[in-house]
């Protein structure tokens, strides 16, 4: 049976949660055999995510105007290529050939690689599916990008069990995997058909009004990442302090607590969201509803029950959000741009969490993602009056 163009794409898409999370989970083994400390590697980490910023907008106009395959296909170029430069980079330094400078030099430009090609991907992917399924109508449009939303969960939830597998054989087996993905996903796009590029007039006068018609979309965006990744950097805290148990047996409880959410954003995503059952304005607001929920009951949650509870509630939550206020943004010609527009947006919502992780204490980076929470549903109000 051969599977079909949609669920090829929403495949490809997994290969960026793939490598995200695959690469967190190998670092404390590259940090214990190659000698970069932590920071550096975070840092170089943080270098390629923040090229996102420049990017997602860029690469999406590009798909607007050249079609979703060419981007994808660079994407997927630039996806190996930064994966096997690391590789072989850390394999020469292992063998003599290089220093820990030229170490270091080597996976930066690796990172900047992956930052600039990588970054289209997921816009690309999301106008592609809306492409494929355009001659069904708008009943279609959620239902496609659920699949790309699948298609990411299940990357984000697989990268940590393929990288550790993969370690168990070598050091650099994790990049060889990476490889090896890339090259199938390749073979993946081998037959999907091109859908009609959405490119709109070069007209400036609609820029400004586009813009502002986008706003409050991009607003939910970056809420949506800020919130998520307060939780992620909060909840580690938050279960040592009312658990009484050490950083080792937190890190324990949060890989459960976080798999388990993946798998229950997935389910939502493959069932109640690809059912078409609910809206977009419906999907936004249980999303937020659902985030918002999901913050309070952690705020209050002393038990492992009440904490996982509330981690599955919000992941839901955002499962639910993410689809609905990206078909939303997306219901005009240039899907491309304006999915690239709420990819940046989700880079600057990670990029504050992290500002604020310096600047907030610990315990109150639940209570910081319980207000973005509230700040998107307060940007859904406001984007009623934007809905087509």
């Amino acid at each position: 049976m051969t599977l079909p163009a949609l669920w090829r794409i929403s495949l490809v898409s997994a290969l960026l949660g793939l490598g995200q999370n695959g690469l967190l989970v190998a670092l404390p083994v590259l940090v214990a055999q190659f000698g970069l400390p932590l920071s550096q590697w975070a840092s170089l980490i943080l270098l390629g995510s923040m090229l996102f910023l420049v990017g997602s907008p860029a690469w999406g106009r590009v798909a607007d105007r050249r079609g979703p395959r060419l981007v994808v296909i660079q994407a997927l170029l630039g996806y190996m290529a930064s994966f096997g430069v690391i590789g072989l980079a850390l394999w020469w330094f292992a063998d003599g050939g290089l220093s820990q400078s030229g170490l270091l030099i080597m996976v930066a430009l690796a990172r900047v690689l992956y930052g600039l090609t990588v970054s289209g991907m997921v816009p690309a992917c999301q106008q592609w599916a809306l492409g494929l399924q355009a001659q069904h109508g708008e009943t279609r449009r959620v239902a496609a990008l659920a699949a790309i939303s699948a298609g990411l969960s299940g990357g984000r939830l697989l990268g940590p069990l393929v990288t550790a597998a993969s370690l168990s054989l070598s050091i650099y087996a994790p990049f060889a995997v990476m490889l090896l993905a890339g090259l199938l996903a390749l073979a993946l796009l081998k037959g999907v058909p091109q859908p009609a590029c959405t490119d709109t007039p070069r007209d400036g006068s609609r820029s400004l009004p586009a813009l502002a018609r986008l706003a409050p979309y991009l607003g939910m965006a970056i809420l949506l990442a800020l919130s998520v990744s307060l939780l992620q950097l909060g909840l580690p805290d938050a279960l040592q302090r009312r658990l009484t148990i050490d950083a080792t047996q937190a890190s324990h409880w949060m890989g459960i607590l976080l798999s388990l959410s993946a798998l229950g954003a997935l389910a939502v995503q493959l069932t109640l969201v690809r059912s078409q059952r609910l809206g977009v304005q419906p999907l936004m607001l249980l999303g937020g509803l659902g985030l918002t929920s999901g913050y309070a009951i952690l705020l209050y949650a002393d038990g492992i029950g009440g904490l996982g509870l509330g981690v599955l509630i919000a992941s839901i939550g955002a499962a639910l959000a993410v689809p609905g206020y990206t078909a939303a943004a997306t219901h005009q010609r240039s899907q491309g741009s304006s999915a690239g527009w709420l990819a940046m947006g989700h880079t600057l919502g990670y990029g504050a969490a992290a500002l604020a992780v310096n600047l907030v204490a610990a315990p109150r980076l639940l209570t910081l993602a319980l207000a973005a929470a509230l700040g998107l549903l307060a940007c859904w109000l406001l984007s009623r009056g934007f809905h087509d």
